[in-house]
């Protein structure tokens, strides 16, 4: 079992929020998978997860919405939504409410966000919330 981790990322800001919280998740000794969208293929032997875009024009990136579309009753899975944005910043917003319609257990609300590149304040809020996720796992 293990905390998994998903993004799509236009400019390198949201993998680098993805790859901050499976640090936390590893630091906290918990197995983590950074997981790309377009290499996603379930969530088998996942204890906990997180999701992350882009906005892009006020919305959720494409594969990323495709998950969120497929996936099926999360049965009170711990997870979180996170994401960067360069004017607006709704998809972390709209991945949070997608978890909880699929009844996920959500770790922190409001999502993560980081306005362009996540500063160090935003990579250690995405540690914290890895070494959460990571608290979940057996």
């Amino acid at each position: 079992m293990r905390v998994g981790v998903i993004y799509e990322s236009t400019r390198g800001r949201t993998k680098a929020m993805a790859e901050a919280i499976c640090k936390g998740a590893t630091d906290a000794g918990a197995e983590c998978v950074v997981i790309d969208a377009k290499d996603f293929n379930g969530i088998t032997d996942i204890c906990a997860l997180a999701i992350g875009s882009s906005t892009r024009m006020k919305r959720v990136l494409p594969k990323v919405k495709q998950i969120l579309a497929e996936l099926q009753d999360l049965n009170g899975l711990p997870a979180a939504a996170y994401g960067s944005y360069g004017w607006s910043g709704e998809a972390p917003d709209e991945i949070s409410d997608k978890l909880q319609e699929l009844n996920a257990e959500i770790i922190v609300n409001p999502p993560i966000k980081a306005k362009d590149y996540p500063g160090e304040a935003v990579l250690e809020e995405c540690r914290s919330l890895g070494a959460k996720l990571a608290e979940r796992c057996p």
